[in-house]
């Protein structure tokens, strides 16, 4: 499920597209589909599309399928490591924490911009798309309660994540 990090891997960021268009000539979804259902014991790969698209290209990925070649997982590990090395939080938007949060505190919103900054490295951007956040929805409203913690499939320490990322703006803003 997820093949796909809520679609955090068809945005990737231009050092990991670059990476995927130099070395195959699989889409980003098409790659990360024949990734997870590459895997030894799976069985089905679930996959979220929001356009016809986006399910005529999962279609495509499946009617022809081709496992992952020794080459190409190698190329999976260096994109995952091109991602890690950007500081992006694994979020995958998938609102769960936002059911149980005492506070109106905007985590996947957060997350995504703090993301987007840690990528292009634009801190005015991020500064102003920050500030643009209400103010009960920003990091620093958080109690540290952990009730959302317990809601995130990606098992994220979602207060601890929001303390650096308030960090990260208190640098930033004058």
């Amino acid at each position: 499920m997820e093949p796909l990090r809520g679609g955090g891997l068809v945005s990737l960021s231009p050092k990991a597209l670059k990476e995927l268009k130099d070395n195959s000539s699989d889409t980003p979804a098409a790659f990360g589909l024949r990734w997870a259902a590459s895997r030894d014991n799976v069985v089905t790969v679930l996959s979220g599309m929001s356009n016809l698209e986006q399910v005529k290209e999962n279609i495509q990925t499946f009617i022809d399928f081709k496992p992952m070649s020794e080459q190409e997982n190698k190329l999976a590990l260096n994109i995952a490591k091109i991602i890690q090395s950007q500081g992006e939080i694994n979020c995958t938007a998938c609102k769960y924490c936002l059911e149980v949060r005492p506070r109106g505190i905007n985590i996947p919103a957060i997350f995504a911009l703090y993301n987007q900054y840690k990528v292009t490295n634009n801190k005015m951007l991020f500064k102003i798309y920050y500030e643009s956040l209400a103010d009960s929805e920003k990091a620093d409203k958080c109690i540290k309660c952990n009730l959302c913690n317990k809601n995130c499939p990606q098992a994220l320490e979602i207060p601890k994540l929001l303390a650096k990322i308030e960090q990260e703006y208190n640098k930033i803003k004058p």
